[in-house]
């Protein structure tokens, strides 16, 4: 009996190792190699207006009393004076006082839309980092084969490489075959009230995109595991934003006759137990096709683990918990942003309030969220609700398969050499998630290579992203059919 029992595990065994291998083995890639055309020399042109765009300080701050309009203004003068054949030719409409929404009619009105977004505005510098800058954050410097300011990477590169690339097709009188229009936002870093108005004013005009393009992700040649060669990532989905607002309201009173347990003790175990439980990890769509994407390419263990995730689903989503970006791709994460009580040293506070946010993994609703986080802190003194109701969803998933994915995807293998496309999970928020109305085919990508410094110090651009970039919008609008 012994001898069966021992046979048949080994047969098991046997069999699921010629499963794994058999799966492994035709796990291949799915991309043929495409002839690249060479981008050309950057020319002075092109690097004195995106230098110069840089010097404009259209800062976004939380605090709407510190907004300079001028900026903004004297940014949109720019860009009438740097492009103006573009201005000549395109309709432009000024949307919410300082965001801008450009129509370039194509010649095939039987064609739907595209819509290219960029935003003009950039996340403030700290006062406390100021001095730590290499250079001036707004001064526009070209050092060491970079660009170098803020809003060089997040979003300025899109912006000015969009309006190169149209004002140059422009001035050779090419018309794209299918009507492109040009959304820039101006307060994307805050809420992107700018997008939403555009997205409004064009589902009231009955448009209806093909695809929409925004920021998103990248170009990496080193940021990807495993990978010997460039991939491009990009974004199909979009987590979803939710902050809450925890509020303790006990008796406090004076520090010298405390009670066992005061509004900040029982706030603190709140957050505690919050950040002691996390939500389930798990696969998303965007996150499969990357696996789908990434995988053939990989070295034999992570190609077997990729293409036997029904086997392996644990190792890898343990193996992605290990850093903070790779679990910010598989669980819904959260956590403590804003904390504030007490109003004197000697005085127990009454009040106590924390906030915390939290970015929704595709699937998972507000709604279920607020209903786990109350019980995760299982505490009836802990009110929990939104904050200022700013909730936006996870967004619905683009098909790889539809024109705007296979569009972009072919573009980008023309204009860099040996790149894989994939799919991506964008964790953070950009304003095309107000576009979802305009278009079913939301693709988030930014055709720049391993940016550095997002929203940090010292960002800054590589001049050959930057060239990239131009090629890449020029070569998108000419094949536009």
């Amino acid at each position: 009996m012994w001898k069966k029992i021992l046979l048949s595990l080994l047969l098991i065994i046997v069999i699921l190792i010629g499963i794994v291998l058999f799966n492994t083995f035709r796990f291949t890639a799915h991309e043929d190699e495409v002839s690249v055309l060479a981008a050309p020399e950057l020319t002075q042109d092109n690097l004195d207006h995106f230098r110069r765009a840089i010097t404009y300080q259209t800062v976004s701050y939380a605090d709407s009393s510190r907004f300079d309009s001028s900026q903004f203004i004297a940014f949109r003068k720019f860009l009438e004076s740097t492009y103006p054949k573009a201005h000549a030719v395109l309709l432009r409409e000024i949307v919410a006082g300082y965001s801008l929404l450009y129509r370039w009619e194509g010649k095939n009105p039987d064609l739907k839309p595209v819509v290219l977004m960029a935003h003009q505005d950039v996340v403030p510098i700290e006062e406390a980092t100021k001095a730590m800058w290499t250079v001036d954050p707004f001064g526009g410097i070209i050092k060491d084969n970079f660009i170098w300011g803020r809003g060089t990477t997040d979003d300025k590169i899109n912006l000015i490489a969009i309006m190169e690339a149209v004002e140059k097709l422009v001035n050779e009188n090419y018309q794209p075959a299918r009507t492109v229009y040009l959304a820039f936002g101006h307060d994307e870093e805050i809420g992107g009230r700018g997008a939403a108005a555009i997205a409004k004013l064009l589902k009231e005009r009955n448009i209806a995109a093909d695809f929409v393009l925004d920021e998103g992700g990248i170009i990496t040649e080193n940021k990807v595991p495993g990978m010997n060669r460039p991939v491009a990532l990009l974004g199909t989905a979009e987590k979803g934003y939710l902050s809450l607002k925890l509020t303790v309201s006990v008796p406090g009173g004076h520090s010298s006759m405390p009670e066992k347990e005061t509004a900040i003790d029982i706030l603190a175990a709140a957050i505690h137990r919050l950040r002691s439980n996390p939500f389930e990890p798990n696969f998303s769509e965007p996150i499969q096709g990357f696996m789908e994407s990434t995988g053939p390419y990989m070295s034999f263990v992570q190609r077997m683990a990729f293409a036997n995730t029904w086997l392996f689903k644990k190792l890898i989503l343990n193996t992605y918990s290990q850093t903070n970006t790779g679990n910010a791709m598989i669980r819904t994460t959260i956590v403590p942003t804003i904390i504030e009580s007490g109003i004197k040293d000697n005085v127990v506070p009454t009040v106590a309030t924390a906030v915390v946010n939290i970015r929704l993994l595709p699937g998972h609703s507000s709604a279920q969220v607020i209903g786990d986080v109350k019980k995760i802190i299982n505490d009836s003194r802990v009110a929990v609700g939104p904050l200022n109701n700013n909730i936006s969803e996870a967004s619905p998933v683009t098909p790889v398969n539809g024109f705007g994915y296979r569009k972009i995807a072919a573009t980008i293998q023309r204009t860099y050499p040996k790149i894989i496309t994939s799919p991506f999970l964008v964790i953070g928020a950009t304003d095309s998630r107000h576009f979802t109305e305009i278009s079913t085919n939301i693709i988030k990508f930014s055709p720049m290579i391993d940016p550095i410094g997002f929203h940090g110090i010292d960002e800054r651009v590589s001049l050959e992203s930057y060239r990239t970039a131009l090629w890449f919008y020029e070569q998108l609008l000419r094949d536009l059919n």
